[in-house]
């Protein structure tokens, strides 16, 4: 790809990560997106991102259909054009938005699966001994049953967070 895409596009993610305090997963996610965005783009004669339509956007789209990706995964390809596409604009490297006619599809919202109460003993003692690794897992899945909280949350936690007089 031309050294300018590649610019721009770490200077896009450079942007999400400190202004937008965006995760690690979602710069790994849109970096990923955008660059098959590229691919498909490249294909079609496009060698920067002031060249891209929004037809070749919507195209980009229905070729996701085709293969079909599920409405999650189409829908945050086009959240990741979204963001690029008003990111270059508010820049000034575009004068208009080509990704604003874009529409993510409807996502069904799935009804959670609930375990047994047999599933879930057996998934909290699924630790077994008295390794230090072991019992950091027995911790961590105590922790995550008890309280609902994320993994992400969970990986992030410290120490300074946990209120000891609540205990």
């Amino acid at each position: 790809f031309s050294f300018r895409i590649s610019m721009y596009c770490h200077a896009f993610i450079a942007y999400i990560h400190m202004y937008k305090k965006s995760s690690e997963n979602t710069e790994i996610s849109y970096r990923r997106d955008l660059k098959k965005l590229l691919v498909f783009l490249k294909a079609r004669g496009v060698d920067n991102w002031e060249n891209a339509t929004q037809q070749q956007l919507c195209e980009y789209v229905n070729e996701l259909e085709k293969q079909n990706f599920a409405a999650a995964t189409i829908s945050r390809n086009i959240a990741s054009m979204k963001a690029l596409f008003h990111y270059l604009v508010k820049q000034g490297m575009m004068e208009e938005d080509v990704s604003i006619p874009l529409k993510a599809p409807k996502i069904e919202k799935k009804v959670p699966e609930i375990l047994t109460s047999e599933e879930v003993v057996r998934l909290l003692e699924q630790p077994k001994g008295d390794s230090d690794k072991e019992i950091r897992d027995k911790a961590m899945l105590e922790l995550l049953y008890a309280t609902g909280i994320r993994v992400t949350e969970l990986i992030t936690l410290k120490v300074s967070d946990v209120n000891m007089q609540m205990s």
